[in-house]
């Protein structure tokens, strides 16, 4: 049964597609050192998608505390057709069939008022000057912000309220990682042994709704800690704010103008691990990323 996800929880495993390789581990991406951001965005085509996209990439040397993959509403081959396996900086997950979204109790929202942020406006509003033209009566996909350990465990479960209600970049989440990590109970971040991988999404889910509780250490009615509550309470009210908690827009700030995400990845470099005081050996260059046409996906490219 779909239910929103607390702090505490445990997500079954499953397998999924990246746009390279298919029915991988989750359990599995989760065995390294550092727990995962999952943030789930709309189709990679889409232009909200596109702006954290290319802001992730922008700025993906920023996270060290923790790892991060995005998911997103589409099809691998529409991905690997025009992004060479190794160019992203990050994993990509796909759930073009949106199982994921409906068995975390993912929102979409009707209301534009409810849930534009001033952000989105710009973003949306760019992106028709660009041939972008959504559809009438279209359900808005609101995302959804997950850091997760090992086995499952569910560290960090923030729902958007708005459709920029995320991490606006790769150092956003860097900081909310490295405050909300050392304040956690020891056991949620402790490696356990993985449960069997399912065939699929259905059985895995499936058979989570039917079993009994886990015997890993369940979350209390009211997680201990829950979310990270910063100083001046931004992160409990969210990344950002509707529009209907203002009176009136606030004038826009000039910003730069569209950017290309082939140019991006073509000058992206692996962030590199700290260099060690001495480092006699010369490390032969890392070739640089290719050029991709993310023109090539076109606004609304999904399935």
């Amino acid at each position: 049964m779909a239910k929103r996800l607390r702090a505490g929880d445990v997500i079954p495993e499953f397998r999924f597609d990246t746009p390279y390789h298919p029915q991988q581990s989750f359990y599995e991406l989760l065995e390294e050192d550092k727990p995962v951001f999952l943030v789930f965005l709309r189709n990679f085509g889409h232009p909200l998608t596109r702006n954290y996209i290319m802001e992730y990439i922008k700025s993906a040397g920023s996270l060290r505390s923790a790892r991060l993959v995005c998911v997103v509403q589409t099809r691998p081959q529409t991905i690997s057709r025009a992004i060479p396996e190794g160019a992203m900086p990050y994993e990509l997950m796909c759930d073009a069939e949106g199982v994921l979204y409906r068995f975390f109790a993912v929102p979409s929202e009707k209301s534009r008022m409810k849930c534009f942020s001033l952000k989105a406006m710009k973003i949306i509003n760019e992106a028709k000057k660009q041939g972008f033209r959504p559809q009438a009566g279209e359900a808005w996909q609101l995302p959804l912000t997950l850091l997760v350990g090992p086995a499952g465990r569910v560290l960090l479960a923030h729902y958007g309220a708005t459709l920029t209600d995320l991490p606006e970049d790769c150092a956003a989440m860097e900081e909310l990682a490295a405050d909300l990590l050392p304040t956690l109970p020891a056991e949620w971040l402790a490696a356990a042994p993985a449960a069997p991988v399912a065939d699929s999404f259905s059985a895995a889910f499936g058979a989570a709704a039917a079993a009994p509780a886990e015997p890993a250490p369940a979350a209390p009615e009211e997680p201990a800690p829950a979310a990270p509550q910063a100083d001046d309470g931004s992160f409990e009210t969210g990344f950002d704010t509707p529009l209907e908690a203002f009176a009136a827009p606030a004038p826009q700030q000039p910003e730069d103008g569209p950017q290309d995400l082939g140019a991006l990845l073509e000058g992206f470099e692996a962030p590199a691990a700290p260099a060690a005081p001495a480092a006699p050996a010369v490390q032969p260059e890392a070739p640089k990323a290719p050029a991709v046409d993310f023109a090539a996906l076109g606004f609304g490219a999904g399935n």
